[in-house]
C-alpha cells in the first residue's frame, strides 16, 4: 500500500514538474514605454506575451517607481479582470475555458508624478494557473525618466571645441548646442616679424569657450631713415640703405648719378677770320675734373671798299675785288646783272575779236627787244534781228552780228501762243486777204548789209593809221 502511495506521489510530482517545465518558455514584453515622460503627462504601455502555457486563469501585477503613478488598466483578452485597482496594481483573470494568452493581453496608463534625475522602473509580473496550480510565470521591465514640463536650465558650460551644454536643475536634463562665436579680437598683434593671433569667445551665457586663429605676418615694415652707403657721383650711381626696427630687414635703393654741374664758358682762344676760337667750361661738383670744350666760329673778313673790275650789263654779272684789313686776304665777289630798262611798249599787231595782238618794247641801254601779248577784244554784237519768224508749231530765230568782224550769233525764239478770240476776229474782218510782209523783210536785210560794210571800212581805216604811225 505504501509503495502504491509513493508511486502516486511520484507521478503527481512528475506531472507537476512537467507542467511547470512546459511553461518555462513563456516570455513577456512591454511596448509604448517612452524614454522620457514629462511631469503630469501620461503614456499607455502594452503587455505582450508569447509561449504561454494552457491555463484557466492568470495574475498580472504592475509595479512602478516612486516617480510614476498608475492611472488605469485594461484587459485585452477574453475573460474578466477583477480585483485590479490602481491601489494594488494587480488582478486575477478568469477564463471561460482553458486556453493560452499569447499576443497583446493587457495595457495600462502611467502618469509622471514626481520629477526625478534617476530613471523610474516599470515592471510587470505574470503568473499563469491551471486551477489552483501555477503552471508558469513571465516577467518584464523597462525604465522611464520623469522630466520637467518646463526645464529650469542654468548657464551653459563648455563641453568641447564644438559644443556647450546646460543642465536642468530639477530633472537633470542636458541640452547640447553648438558654440556661437563673437567677431573676435586681436590678442596678439601681427608684425613684419611674427604672425599675430585673433581670439573668438562663445557668446552663450556662462560658456566661456574660446578659439584662436593665426593672423599672417604683415609686409608693412617700420623702416628708419635712409642712410647713404655709397655716394653718387656725376657719372656713377650711388646707394642708400634703411633698416626695419622690428625685424631688421634691410632695403637698398639706388641714388641716381647727379650729372655734371658746369660753370660758365671761358674763352681760351679767340676766333679770327682765318682760325676758329675755343671755349672751355668745367664741372663745379667736388672731386670732379671733367670739362667740355666748344669751337668759336671764325669771324667774317673785314674787307675794304671793293673795286669793280668788270662792270655788269643788262644780262651779264660783273666782278668786284676786296682786301681783308685783318689778314690781307683778297676776295672776289659777283656783281648782279642790272637787267633791261625797257621803254614804253608799242602795239605791233592789233588784237582782233578772237585773236590776241602783240606789243613790243626796246631796252634803252642795249636795244634788246621784248614782246608781250595783247588780250583779244572779244565780239561786239549789235542789236539782234529776227531772221526767222516763230509759228505756232516751230521756234523762230533772231540773229546778232558783230560790228567788227561780222560774226553771227543766233538765239531761239519760242513758238507762238495762240489766243482763240483774237484769232477768230482777225479772220472774220471784212473779207480782205492778209497783207504781204515780204517787202518789210527785204528792207531789214538791206540795213544789215549796210552795217557790215560800214564796220569793215572803220577797221580798215584804223589799220592804215596804225601802220603810218609805226613808219
Amino acid at each position: 500500500m505504501k509503495k502504491i502511495f509513493s508511486l502516486i506521489i511520484c507521478l503527481v510530482l512528475v506531472c507537476s514538474f512537467s507542467v511547470i517545465a512546459s511553461a518555462a518558455g513563456a516570455t513577456a514584453s512591454l511596448s509604448g514605454v517612452p524614454s522620457e515622460i514629462k511631469k503630469d503627462a501620461t503614456a499607455t504601455i502594452t503587455v505582450n506575451v508569447s509561449g504561454s502555457p494552457s491555463m484557466s486563469s492568470a495574475l498580472v501585477q504592475v509595479t512602478l517607481g516612486n516617480g510614476l503613478e498608475l492611472v488605469s488598466g485594461e484587459w485585452k483578452k477574453d475573460g474578466i479582470m477583477k480585483d485590479f485597482t490602481v491601489s494594488n496594481g494587480y488582478g486575477v483573470i478568469a477564463f471561460s475555458g482553458a486556453g493560452t494568452m499569447d499576443g497583446t493581453v493587457f495595457s495600462f496608463v502611467v502618469k509622471g508624478k514626481t520629477v526625478s534625475q534617476t530613471a523610474q522602473n516599470v515592471k510587470v509580473d505574470l503568473t499563469f494557473k491551471s486551477g489552483s496550480s501555477v503552471v508558469g510565470t513571465a516577467s518584464t521591465s523597462k525604465t522611464v525618466k520623469v522630466a520637467c514640463a518646463s526645464h529650469a536650465y542654468g548657464n551653459y558650460a563648455n563641453a568641447n571645441a564644438t559644443n556647450h551644454t546646460r543642465t536642468c536643475s530639477a530633472c537633470g536634463a542636458v541640452e547640447t548646442k553648438a558654440h556661437t562665436w563673437n567677431s573676435g579680437s586681436v590678442t596678439k598683434p601681427t608684425s613684419c616679424k611674427e604672425a599675430g593671433t585673433k581670439t573668438y569667445t562663445c557668446t552663450a551665457s556662462g560658456c566661456g569657450a574660446t578659439k584662436t586663429e593665426t593672423i599672417a605676418k604683415t609686409n608693412n615694415h617700420n623702416f628708419g631713415a635712409w642712410s647713404v652707403t655709397k655716394k653718387a657721383t656725376c657719372t656713377a650711381n650711388g646707394t642708400q640703405t634703411r633698416t626695419c626696427s622690428v625685424c631688421s630687414k634691410n632695403e637698398t635703393q639706388t641714388i641716381k648719378a647727379t650729372g655734371h654741374k658746369f660753370g660758365a664758358w671761358t674763352t681760351t682762344k679767340g676766333a679770327s677770320c682765318t682760325e676758329e676760337g675755343q671755349q672751355v667750361r668745367k664741372c663745379t661738383n667736388a672731386g670732379c675734373t671733367h670739362s667740355e670744350t666748344k669751337a668759336i666760329q671764325k669771324t667774317a673778313h673785314k674787307f675794304s671798299a671793293p673795286t669793280v673790275t668788270k662792270q655788269p650789263t643788262c644780262t651779264e654779272t660783273g666782278l668786284e675785288v676786296g682786301k681783308c684789313t685783318a689778314c690781307g686776304k683778297e676776295s672776289t665777289n659777283t656783281v648782279a646783272a642790272t637787267g633791261h630798262k625797257m621803254g614804253e611798249f608799242v602795239i605791233t599787231t592789233e588784237p582782233t575779236c578772237t585773236e590776241a595782238g602783240v606789243k613790243e618794247g626796246t631796252c634803252s641801254v642795249c636795244n634788246a627787244k621784248a614782246t608781250e601779248a595783247v588780250e583779244a577784244k572779244g565780239h561786239s554784237y549789235g542789236e539782234a534781228v529776227v531772221t526767222k519768224e516763230p509759228t505756232e508749231t516751230e521756234t523762230g530765230i533772231k540773229t546778232a552780228t558783230c560790228t567788227v568782224c561780222g560774226d553771227k550769233h543766233e538765239e531761239e525764239i519760242p513758238v507762238l501762243t495762240v489766243n482763240d478770240s483774237s484769232s477768230d476776229s482777225s479772220q472774220v474782218g471784212n473779207g480782205s486777204e492778209p497783207q504781204n510782209n515780204d517787202g518789210g523783210d527785204n528792207s531789214m536785210v538791206l540795213w544789215i548789209v549796210i552795217g557790215v560794210v560800214a564796220a569793215a571800212a572803220i577797221v580798215a581805216v584804223i589799220v592804215i593809221l596804225a601802220k603810218k604811225k609805226k613808219a
